[in-house]
């Protein structure tokens, strides 16, 4: 009779722990729509009535303008380039000044719909870059607000025409 009553209290005290783990995992998971890519969550605009390339030259416009260099452009694929700022040598490793950081945005234009398109990017600061140690850092969600002003400017942009 003890030895079924220990089995019973081994497997309560163990079912605790899985039991709050398990929820913090349900926890931590969040809500995400079940259409939304993972790149679409750092930064994204939804566009009607452009084409994918109407999309790209206004993207590269605006991008440009913010003193951006196109890497690569393909017809749904744009690699957006420019030196990091002085703070962002200091917070992702360049203290000394021989290899800035550069800020690389990689973009995408989705077909969303019927002449809909969705223009999503995501970020990342490049150590090293064009080096034989390249290393790219992907930039957290909560910095994702001056890509997102860029992303609405060029749909703004797209509307004025």
């Amino acid at each position: 009779m003890s030895r079924t009553s220990n089995t019973f209290t081994i497997a309560g005290s163990l079912a605790r722990p899985l039991l709050l783990l398990a929820i913090c995992l349900l926890a931590s998971s969040g809500c995400q729509s079940s259409d939304k890519q993972v790149s679409a969550s750092f930064a994204s605009v939804t566009i009607t009535g452009n084409t994918p390339g109407q999309i790209g030259d206004a993207a590269v416009e605006v991008f440009k303008n913010d003193g951006y260099k196109v890497a690569q452009r393909n017809s749904d694929r744009l690699v957006f380039e420019k030196e990091g700022t002085k703070m962002n040598n200091f917070a992702y490793g360049s203290w000394i000044g021989d290899t800035p950081v550069w800020v690389r945005v990689k973009g995408s234009i989705v077909p969303a719909g019927e002449m809909t398109f969705r223009l999503q990017c995501t970020a990342y600061m490049v150590r090293d870059i064009g080096g034989s140690t390249e290393e790219e850092i992907a930039v957290s969600g909560l910095h994702r607000g001056q890509y997102q002003k860029l992303l609405d400017e060029v749909a703004k942009k797209l509307a004025q025409k």
